[in-house]
């Protein structure tokens, strides 16, 4: 998405230091002390970039940042609107003198190892890889944690904020920005309007390593077709060799979904929320870093929407459905005991579990969920 190229930038101007006029700090201040003036949100952003300046000024080599390679995830490839959008912030970037090299790779697996062995110091890539490196964030895209572009922007905010910091690192690495891509929604091959007992039978096309879908289809006894990454459960689901498939509705361009979709429908349930996560190399992209990388994200949200909102203009809406109102209200229930059975299995993280009920009951105190159980003496 073309508005992802500002957090390059940020990242850029925060690490590129030279940039920033050298004024001294009035008196020697400790590591600690720097750290937290960095961090503090009430400070102007020129005053925090100062101290981590001086935080991090041995990794300036000649007074200047060395180049740091991006590693983008796009199906598209060179072609594909991620890696337009990074190239050519790369290039503007060039008249500050500053270096940063851009990879894209078709083959999601190969960021993920690049990242692994150092070759990366920066890989986007699905929330659904990212979850090996960061379960926190990794566990955004769980079964009905998040219900609407509403209860998203409320999550945004909390991991955008300095509470949330230390969550957002675990062991070498750290989610430095979180991208939001749409919520997901069941394409089936049925164009009848949906019903429970017609969309789960027969096979699912499910990603490996996609605990959620695997869970939802498990639960209702589906037969599972397995593929490596998302295009190939979305070609499995386009040669009819599944019955249906779990993707977001850019994948309807991403992964050619139309072509599966010819005689299906699509159920018009937001099963849970799709995202790209941006997960760096603490020995290379600093902490502090991150946290202004999380900011600058969520400033630019409405932005980010418009772009999948653009990217979404060519599904076919007359091919939307809706259950019945008592078929979702089934479904709701089947979807918060699976989501709670994987949540005691440790398939998603427990905080996060939390933080999304927590969001959910901020803004519809009358769910179920949030109503308080009354005792009986």
């Amino acid at each position: 998405m073309k508005n992802f190229s500002s957090l390059l930038l940020t990242l850029s101007l925060c690490l590129s230091c030279g940039l920033i006029s050298n004024v001294a700090v009035a008196k020697k201040l400790t590591d600690d002390e720097l750290r937290a003036r960095s961090m503090d949100q009430g400070r102007t952003l020129q005053s925090r970039i100062r101290a981590l300046k001086k935080l991090y000024s041995h990794m300036l080599v000649d007074g200047e940042i060395p180049p740091r390679m991006t590693c983008v995830w796009d199906v598209l490839g060179k072609q594909g609107p991620i890696y337009a959008s990074t190239i050519d912030q790369a290039l503007r970037m060039k008249h500050y003198g500053i270096t940063m090299d851009v990879m894209a790779y078709t083959n999601e697996q190969e960021v993920v190892d690049k990242l692994k062995t150092g070759e990366c110091d920066t890989s986007i890539m699905s929330g659904t890889q990212a979850k090996q490196f960061n379960d926190f964030t990794g566990s955004i895209e769980a079964l009905g944690g998040v219900l609407s572009r509403k209860h998203m922007k409320y999550l945004l905010q909390v991991l955008a904020s300095t509470h949330a910091h230390k969550k957002m690192r675990q062991g070498d690495y750290h989610v430095v920005g979180v991208i939001p891509i749409g919520a997901s929604y069941l394409f089936t091959h049925s164009s009848k309007k949906p019903a429970l007992r017609r969309i789960f039978k027969g096979k699912a096309a499910v990603v490996n390593d996609d605990v959620s879908q695997k869970g939802l289809f498990d639960a209702f006894g589906m037969k599972i077709v397995r593929g490596k990454n998302m295009a190939a459960a979305a070609g499995a689901y386009n040669l009819a060799d599944a019955d249906v498939v779990m993707a977001p509705l850019v994948g309807y361009n991403m992964f050619n979904l139309g072509a599966g979709l010819k005689y299906g429908s699509i159920v018009d349930y937001p099963i849970s929320q799709m995202t790209l996560q941006v997960v760096s190399r603490v020995d290379t992209i600093p902490p502090e870093v991150g946290q202004f990388l999380r900011e600058d994200l969520f400033i630019k949200l409405n932005m980010l929407y418009r772009e999948v909102e653009k990217n979404t203009r060519e599904v076919p809406r007359e091919k939307m459905f809706k259950f019945s109102p008592r078929e979702e209200k089934i479904f709701d229930q089947k979807i918060t005991d699976i989501r709670e059975k994987l949540t005691k299995e440790g398939a998603y993280n427990k905080s996060m579990m939390k933080l999304q009920k927590k969001i959910r009951c901020k803004i519809d105190k009358q769910r179920g969920e949030c109503k308080k159980k009354k005792s009986f003496k």
